[in-house]
């Protein structure tokens, strides 16, 4: 007995455990994601506890805005207009990939702004019990100037927060 390992289907988490035998609630998940590896981290962990809890998930992305110096050249609106498209249907489908084949009930919210914002207007509008989000998604250089999307909602946001690396 000491060499077996539990079955993969089994949370091994305590919190996980505790939550699949009734020791609490969660109706509804919001999770945010960039398309990094972190947030697509923090939308298979917001999964794995969807699936022991039953609870619906809604996965938000936030279009990036470009530099500020960047409109000022010829063509870049256009570029980065594409950019942003092609990011949101790579985030789309990549997050179709990892849920849907889960049976899990979820939805994506695609839209503009400030991500901590949206995720905090986001889980207010669904009554979400939980925000689930990556480590420093957003690149290094937005991390050093705005500070990452995590710390921010950690100062803010009065549900629970899990942040997955």
């Amino acid at each position: 007995m000491a060499g077996r390992s539990l079955p993969r289907s089994v949370p091994t988490d305590p919190l996980l455990t505790s939550l699949g035998r009734g020791g609490g609630s969660l109706r509804h998940i919001v999770v945010g994601v960039d398309g990094s590896q972190p947030s697509l981290n923090a939308v298979c962990m917001a999964a794995r506890i969807a699936q022991v809890t039953g609870a619906r998930m809604t996965v938000v992305h936030c279009r990036p805005r470009g530099p500020a110096m960047g409109m000022l050249m010829p063509g870049w609106a256009g570029l980065l207009e594409q950019w942003r498209e092609d990011l949101e249907l790579e985030v789309g489908m990549e997050v179709a990939r990892l849920l849907d084949p889960l049976g899990l009930t979820w939805q994506l919210w695609v839209g503009n702004g400030d991500p901590v914002c949206r995720l905090d207007e986001i889980a207010s509008d669904v009554d979400a019990d939980l925000i689930v989000v990556g480590t420093r998604g957003g690149g290094l250089l937005r991390s050093l100037l705005r500070g990452s999307v995590a710390t921010r909602l950690l100062h803010r946001e009065w549900r629970p927060l899990l942040v997955v690396h």
